[in-house]
């Protein structure tokens, strides 16, 4: 194709279509324009400049910016409604255990965890990482809810905790779906409800069920009620069911070593957990910026200058400034929650916070990964994350706290680094592959 072929306004409607917002810089443009519109990168450059210059005059440059602050504020409600849940298993621990007993409970949380974060992992890489994404979930919900009734079928049917960990799933994944919705502070009330019932006394079974059915009838609400327009098509179904099974790896790897004692050992392991959620999704807020930092960054920068390598390129800025987030909050937290252990009934092992740590880790970088377009290395690294941690378990037992889930999140992080050192040299080249895998 040529330039004359595709023109300033077709190549206009190109750029919009794949973005959903003005070019951000020539080079931005461009990118899309060989990506999209067949154009060799000489052309693309060329025409750039004249569909760029129109739409910046056109647009308010304010106008695409309320997505990304909309964006921002979906992973803070996601962390805050992630740390309620977490300390909603703490609050619900004692009282479940008491009724159910340790081992079904126990159970219950070992089959509910891998199976909700399979569930959230799929369903953001369909629909909820688009925008208008309800509104997506809106037009399959046939397919859809078939798909999740079937799911919730087969775990129900694990004899003896498969109804617990069915309801478990239930509220978890439903909180998903809220809190996209933006209704992250009613779902948070839903669960503060259910600890203080339990804590006054109300029945475990009968108050979780009714949890779960008000769950899911807000989810039903949500998506029904859900406005906008879905500018981009739901992703595809192959790589959601990749995201799946690497959220389901993952969420396996937080219940796989038997050391941790979910469970077992009272609210203990869920406040343990805290630190590293904190510092994970203050982590996953800095990269939120990754996608836009990127090309802000490389404009005016020539098309050649731009394909090299960068050492302290903007890419890798800002992945290590996400890291020492992660890690700084993560350290400070934990000092605290050893602080309040002797009123936990539970351990104030450093290894068990360090093992936490080392999760939240992997976690960062597998799903750094996945939004990368790296997904069979993200599956390899989740996979492989979990599989150490299943032998290092087997081998020392409970001796020491955290052990198998440390050796595992060393192992998932420096597979998942080994192409993300690479790649982050290249800033160019992460930019062609966000626009290419949006």
């Amino acid at each position: 194709m040529s330039v004359g072929d595709l023109g300033s306004d077709g190549a206009g409607a190109v750029i919009r279509a794949r973005l959903g917002r003005p070019p951000q810089d020539m080079l931005e443009a461009a990118v899309v324009l060989e990506a999209w519109g067949g154009l060799p990168a000489e052309a693309a450059l060329r025409l750039g400049p004249r569909v760029l210059l129109p739409a910046l005059r056109s647009s308010d440059p304010r106008r695409w910016r309320p997505a990304d602050a909309e964006g921002r504020s979906a992973v803070v409600s996601e962390g805050v409604a992630l740390l309620i849940a977490i300390l909603a298993i703490a609050a619900w621990a004692g009282p479940l255990s008491s009724e159910l007993g340790s081992n079904v409970f126990e159970h219950a949380l070992r089959l509910a965890l891998p199976v909700t974060l399979a569930l959230q992992w799929a369903l953001r890489s369909r629909y909820l990482s688009r925008r208008a994404g309800l509104v997506c979930v809106a037009e399959d919900w046939l397919g859809l809810t078939l798909v999740l009734v079937a799911v919730e079928a087969c775990v129900a049917a694990v004899p003896g905790f498969g109804p617990v960990a069915a309801m478990l799933v239930a509220v978890w994944g439903g909180g998903t779906v809220l809190t996209r919705r933006g209704w992250a502070l009613g779902y948070a009330g839903l669960l503060i409800a259910e600890s203080i019932g339990l804590a006054l006394g109300l029945p475990a079974l009968a108050s979780l069920a009714v949890l779960t059915v008000v769950t899911l009838a807000m989810v039903v609400v949500a998506v029904a009620t859900a406005t906008g327009a879905a500018i981009a098509p739901p992703g595809r179904l192959s790589r959601a069911l990749a995201a799946g099974v690497i959220g389901g790896l993952l969420g396996g790897l937080l219940v796989g070593d038997p050391s941790l004692g979910w469970g077992i050992h009272g609210a203990f392991p869920a406040l343990a957990l805290v630190p590293s959620v904190v510092g994970s999704f203050w982590g996953g807020y800095h990269l939120w910026q990754f996608h836009q930092e990127i090309p802000r960054s490389l404009r005016g920068v020539e098309l050649s200058r731009a394909s090299a390598s960068m050492v302290r390129g903007p890419a890798t800025d800002i992945v290590l400034a996400a890291l020492a987030r992660l890690i700084g909050i993560t350290v400070i937290l934990s000092l605290l929650v050893m602080f309040v252990s002797q009123w936990t009934s539970g351990t104030d092992a450093t290894s068990l916070f360090v093992a936490f740590g080392c999760a939240a880790l992997v976690c960062m970088f597998v799903s750094l990964l996945e939004s990368l377009g790296y997904v069979r290395w993200a599956l390899l690294s989740a996979a492989a994350s979990l599989a150490a941690e299943l032998a290092v378990s087997r081998w020392l037992g409970d001796s020491i706290a955290g052990a198998g889930l440390i050796a595992g999140g060393v192992v998932g992080t420096l597979l998942a680094l080994a192409p993300l050192v690479g790649l982050l040299r290249f800033p160019g080249r992460v930019l062609a592959t966000a626009l290419w895998i949006q």
